[in-house]
């Protein structure tokens, strides 16, 4: 046993070193995602089956700013009063819409997908590859509730880096020395 804690004491960090490494690299790669599945209440329910789907309405009719923003931008209640100003009267939620957008009150959505504040994530560059926002999002047209159905995690982004690093030198311009992999590409 004194041989045992001799060495235990001696090499105790050579040994928890490695396995506390190895340990965070399985949280942050493997990790299986906490928020897979959730699908917060909203303060009207709106259902993306309804509006995607059966009407066709393109992602980008309400989240306007995905082209040219970090965010894909939750849509206002303009917006949504651009179509139901006269649609759907009979609805108590279309009423509650009417009347907050007449007070000028602004609905409060719950963000539904969220990257921690260390992760930097462009809306952007990803559009502008030619991605479709179900690739990340899911079939969000069959959703009346939008949840999560995508890891999110640093293994799925980095699998996705890693498959799409054929860069068209015509999506990056002149900087050819964009490496999707490192550390630097989404990370502050």
């Amino acid at each position: 046993m004194d041989a045992l804690q001799k060495v235990l004491k001696k090499h105790s960090i050579k040994i928890i070193l490695p396995l506390l490494s190895l340990g965070l690299i399985y949280w942050i790669w493997v990790s299986p995602p906490k928020y897979l599945g959730y699908a917060p209440d909203q303060p009207i329910p709106f259902s993306h089956r309804i509006h995607a789907g059966e009407l066709q309405i393109d992602c980008q009719f309400c989240h306007t700013a995905v082209e040219r923003s970090a965010h894909a931008t939750v849509p206002d209640t303009a917006t949504c009063i651009k179509c139901h100003q006269d649609d759907a009267g009979d609805s108590v939620n279309i009423q509650y819409l009417r009347q907050t957008y007449q007070q000028g009150v602004p609905l409060r959505w719950n963000k539904v997908h969220d990257l921690p504040d260390h992760v930097r994530f462009s809306h952007r560059p990803h559009i502008a590859r030619g991605f479709q926002c179900s690739e990340c999002h899911g079939a969000v047209e069959t959703m009346d509730r939008v949840e999560v159905v995508t890891a999110f995690n640093m293994g799925w982004c980095v699998n996705c880096h890693r498959q799409n690093s054929d860069q068209d030198p015509a999506t990056i311009g002149n900087n050819n020395t964009v490496h999707l992999t490192e550390c630097g590409t989404c990370h502050y």
